[in-house]
């Protein structure tokens, strides 16, 4: 009888563990099926967000194959290569160099280009408003102070610095202007300054350096040389030329021979 007791007893635990075994399977499915529906519903985002992609891509390639079809083919036309004549670049002395905007080499298109008598091109024939691109007005203030640059008379205080140059290069001297030197600094044209012991030509300067400069010179003759990054113009927004700036003392008087003359400047002193 103990015996039929102690099975009946197991018998209800093993029922009561099974029952317990199917709860937690029951709950592990139902977290299964849980994360199954939040991983359908991503992959229906993600589906439909893909598809809306692909009718974007889809429509915009429609937009771009109409305003193809609607280019106006009429500023083309044959012509015979026979006729073909050079076209030269408008004289400009300022064409290629850095110290004028680029925009100003400007080349007219020929109408008609020649090869042999049996050949034909077809080439787009532009007016000289297609070439003409307008300035900017950063870029024609720019283009105002080169001009004066490349128009500078030879003085006590300015000359063009002697040598190869893809610009003019500025040396300046005791005297000079501290508006024009501080802009020709700008723009991206001053190569050297030889100040005055007071550095009255500098006084347009940051403070801070113009600070440092003042500990180095200690009341002597001193030259400052400016290695230049040209400046730029960006949307209406001026970026005036960086530059590293290195300072020396001025030991001996000296004289420089400046232009096609060989045109002495002034001395500077002894310190």
């Amino acid at each position: 009888m103990d015996d039929i007791k102690k099975i009946l007893s197991d018998l209800k635990s093993m029922a009561a563990y099974a029952k317990e075994e199917d709860e937690d399977i029951k709950f592990g499915m139902d977290s299964i099926n849980e994360i199954l529906q939040q991983n359908l519903k991503l992959l229906v985002e993600i589906s439909t967000s893909h598809a809306k992609v692909t009718n974007d891509i889809n429509d915009r390639i429609d937009v771009l194959e109409a305003q193809l079809r609607s280019i106006d083919t009429n500023k083309y036309e044959q012509v015979n290569i026979n006729e073909y004549k050079q076209v030269q670049m408008k004289e400009d002395p300022q064409c290629g160099s850095s110290s004028e905007p680029k925009r100003d080499a400007i080349v007219q298109s020929p109408k008609k280009v020649t090869i042999n008598e049996n050949h034909t091109k077809t080439v787009r024939i532009q007016s000289d408003e297609d070439d003409e691109i307008p300035l900017s007005s950063k870029e024609e203030e720019y283009k105002n102070f080169a001009k004066v640059i490349y128009e500078i008379k030879f003085n006590d205080s300015y000359f063009i610095s002697p040598g190869e140059h893809i610009y003019p290069r500025v040396i300046m001297m005791k005297g000079a202007d501290p508006l024009m030197i501080k802009m020709s600094a700008d723009y991206g044209f001053l190569d050297l300054i030889y100040p005055d012991k007071t550095l009255k030509e500098i006084e347009k300067f940051d403070e801070i350096l113009k600070s440092e400069i003042s500990k180095y010179a200690q009341g002597g003759s001193i030259y400052l040389k400016f290695y230049t990054i040209s400046p730029e113009v960006e949307d209406e927004i001026f970026y005036p030329a960086e530059h590293i700036i290195t300072i020396g003392h001025v030991r001996r008087n000296f004289t420089m021979d400046v232009g096609e003359n060989d045109k002495p400047v002034s001395k500077i002193k002894k310190t």
